[in-house]
């Protein structure tokens, strides 16, 4: 591609939003203007989009070029815009080598076109499949201040209450299940929706601060990834030069370890550790940044306030109550983790009864070869949903509704009736077990759950332990250290992490210049938090069987003022009742 490039004399582009959305025509085009090349635009468009035109990385590239039009695709048109484009590519002049961008803009334009590129959602079962981000369902809705206060309010009573229930020895976990239910489902009452356009005109001070609540899957960060690519775009926002994206839960000891003479980490510090790890800045471009922050021109994406709370860096504090007091931002969350006020209070409510259709009939769509063309599979599924209360409401959770798409599309669900959230997280683990001694060429077809859970022990034993570690520490980052100590809790040294994280489960993260070869000198998380806890709680449960509980008790006395693990857990300890009954 890029010798085809820089052989020619003439380039023409024909725009499409699937040549915006291409990576390789991005880089193809970028490539032909820094050499200078003439580029010839034409406009083919969108057909179910009449007004459609480039913007972001294309638009910036065509700027004040006049494209041949295209969009009518009549014969007559398509011989007269031809004859046009052999005349332009005969007769069009040379186009001088456009200016550098200064040093100044480089690096926005950098962050800008990484937003860009980051167009699609990955599966998180599958990564090597994934879907335009354009089809993305983000559903937000206001929070009133008054009515989430009191349900705040009633959720603290309860956590005191339990308290006091145990000092009494009268513990009883299936009342708390319930109890924990009622509440936890009480924040979730009707609201009124809002476009993503409109969330700071709530916003009555001059510090812009939005906070975005949402429950475990509900889709925070692919909220954070739709925005920021919608502004890449321009299609949000322009009111800000930049629009930075922190993953919180990446501020990590490891990653900004403390610095001598205990100098402070500055919001700089955050811009070039994220997105500019291998150049340094220079004075112009510092400067640039600072005046921006200080006119408040740039707008911080914080996502992730739950896997961070507890656990901030000493070193990273100051900056991170800066940005919050200072700076114009969004705040994501679980809703029981933040304690900050916020005026404006937004949550996203998961899919609509119409989302869950579209996203099963496009998830689908995507895959039709591999399960033979055969149409009726979406319409079994749809049936099942909606004729199925318990599996209908789990479905409105979008990490729920991948699970389930991801699992029907290999397993014979027709006799299913009730489906909690531990029987889907415990079919997906079976699920990938199978992938995993397939990858290993073990016939598993025959096999029974328990008997794949056996091939599998040491890996999930040590998946378990690697979790309930995580949860006790109070980690989503994983040094290492405490890999090393999962290991050595299971007795086994024999853990192969570049099989293990095939299973889908686990992933690394290395973000130094030169990749780390090796799996085990790597940061490694949970492909999603639920998974974390969902683990843990299944370890929790084998040591509560077992005779060894005091450090079960101390470990769930920890843990219970997270609502969501202590409802994980009563879900996993009522189905392992269940099974043994």
């Amino acid at each position: 591609m890029g010798e085809a490039v820089e052989n020619s004399s003439v380039i023409c582009c024909f725009m499409t939003p699937e040549y915006e959305n291409s990576k390789n025509c991005q880089l193809e085009l970028k490539r032909a203007q820094d050499l200078g090349k003439r580029i010839i635009a034409c406009m083919v468009g969108d057909k179910n989009d009449r007004k459609w035109k480039p913007s972001g990385w294309l638009g910036l590239i065509i700027a004040g070029l006049t494209y041949i039009n295209f969009r009518d695709d009549s014969d007559s048109n398509i011989r007269l815009r031809a004859r046009e484009l052999i005349d332009r590519i005969k007769n069009q002049p040379s186009t001088p080598a456009p200016e550098p961008l200064p040093q100044t803009v480089k690096l926005f334009e950098e962050i800008r076109q990484k937003y860009i590129r980051e167009n699609r959602i990955k599966r998180m079962v599958n990564e090597e499949k994934s879907f335009p981000i354009e089809q993305s369902y983000i559903n937000l809705a206001i929070v009133d201040a008054k009515d989430q206060q009191e349900k705040e309010k009633k959720l603290k009573e309860q956590d005191q209450k339990m308290k006091e229930r145990e000092k009494q020895k009268d513990f009883n976990l299936e009342k708390q299940h319930g109890e924990i239910i009622g509440t936890y489902e009480e924040i979730y009452g009707h609201k009124t929706s809002i476009d993503v356009e409109n969330i700071f005109q709530q916003c009555k001070d001059q510090i812009k601060k939005v906070l975005v609540l949402g429950r475990a899957g509900i889709g925070k960060s692919t909220f954070c990834q739709y925005v920021t690519y919608r502004w890449a775009k321009g299609e949000l926002w322009s009111e800000y030069k930049l629009v930075i994206l922190i993953r919180l839960r990446r501020l990590t000891d490891n990653r900004y370890p403390p610095r001598k003479e205990g100098k402070e980490y500055s919001l700089i510090d955050l811009v070039k550790k994220e997105y500019s790890p291998c150049e340094d800045l220079s004075a112009e471009q510092t400067q640039h940044f600072k005046e921006l922050c200080k006119n408040r021109q740039v707008l911080w994406i914080l996502d992730g306030y739950d896997e961070f709370a507890q656990n901030i860096p000493e070193q990273l504090k100051d900056v991170f109550d800066h940005v919050r007091e200072t700076q114009h931002h969004i705040l994501t969350s679980r809703p029981y983790a933040i304690k900050s006020s916020y005026d404006v209070k937004l949550e996203i409510t998961g899919f609509t009864n119409d989302n869950i259709v579209k996203y099963v009939e496009q998830f689908f769509v995507q895959i039709t070869k591999e399960i033979n063309n055969d149409s009726s599979v979406t319409k079994k599924l749809l049936r099942l949903l909606k004729s199925n209360s318990s599996i209908w409401g789990v479905a409105h959770i979008p990490v729920n509704l991948e699970l389930i798409c991801s699992l029907w599309s290999n397993n014979d669900w027709t006799e299913t009736t009730v489906l909690t959230i531990t029987v889907l997280y415990d079919n997906i683990i079976e699920w990938q077990c199978k992938r995993h001694l397939a990858r290993q060429n073990i016939e598993h077809k025959h096999m029974t759950k328990q008997a794949v859970y056996k091939r599998c022990d040491v890996e999930l034993q040590f998946l378990e332990r690697l979790a309930f570690k995580a949860m006790d520490y109070n980690k989503i980052m994983l040094t290492p250290a405490i890999l090393i100590e999962a290991e050595n809790d299971i007795g086994c040294c024999d853990v192969d992490l570049e099989q293990l994280l095939k299973m889908g489960i686990l992933k690394s993260y290395d973000d130094k210049a030169i990749g780390t070869q090796n799996q085990t000198e790597k940061q490694h998380y949970f492909v999603h938090l639920s998974f974390q806890e969902h683990l843990a709680a299944r370890h929790l449960l084998s040591i509560l069987m077992s005779t060894d509980k005091v450090k079960a008790t101390q470990f769930y006395q920890q843990q219970q003022i997270q609502p969501t693990f202590s409802l994980r857990l009563c879900f996993c300890i009522r189905s392992s009742l269940t099974i043994s009954l």
